[in-house]
């Protein structure tokens, strides 16, 4: 999907592997619509208007504003990024893209070099509930709004949600994913 940062408007919407539409046109045989049913690569869903993807690091400046709208960094607020992150007690080690890390990093160099351990030490610092409620308000987890048929809404994750979609508790790694745009 591509979309005109000046004012949202969709510029293309492609969704791929595609089909031939052609065979609709007169009436599609039972054998060739069954065909396409079957393909593992399910041609048939429109994957721009129903794929439900991890946004990844486009979820960073967020998740920066999240940190100041709740007072819980500033602009100065700098880590020291060795490559990894560990939860306080935890032994699992989440690692940065960038092997060796990215050394001193403030939020705006966060954003520039998409320093992953930023954005986890800052993910741990907010907690699921204030990310949340930063990233409702702006429309994650909501339909669009567009004229388009069938489209799906995309996640805002949240305990709630986790527990109706998934019958499973939040667990602290949850946030640590979803500073960087992964994981629910």
């Amino acid at each position: 999907v591509a979309i005109d940062p000046r004012n949202g408007e969709i510029l293309a919407l492609v969704s791929t592997p595609g089909y031939d539409p052609n065979p609709f046109v007169k009436g599609i045989s039972s054998a060739a619509y069954q065909a396409l049913q079957k393909d593992p690569n399910k041609p048939l869903i429109n994957r721009a208007i129903r794929g439900t993807y991890p946004p990844g690091s486009t979820i960073k400046p967020y998740m920066a504003l999240a940190g100041l709208e709740s007072g819980v960094v500033t602009p100065s607020f700098t880590i020291s990024d060795p490559g990894w992150f560990k939860l306080p007690g935890a032994s699992h080690i989440y690692h940065d893209w960038k092997k060796g890390g990215h050394g001193s990093v403030s939020m705006e160099n966060g954003i520039i070099q998409s320093c992953d351990v930023y954005f986890y030490t800052l993910a741990n610092k907010l907690g699921i509930n204030r990310m949340h409620d930063i990233l409702a308000q702006f429309g994650f987890g909501q339909m669009t709004g567009i004229d388009t048929y069938s489209e799906l809404p995309g996640v805002n994750p949240s305990p709630q949600w986790k527990l109706k979609a998934k019958n499973e508790r939040w667990y602290p790694g949850d946030t640590i994913n979803a500073g960087i745009g992964q994981g629910y």
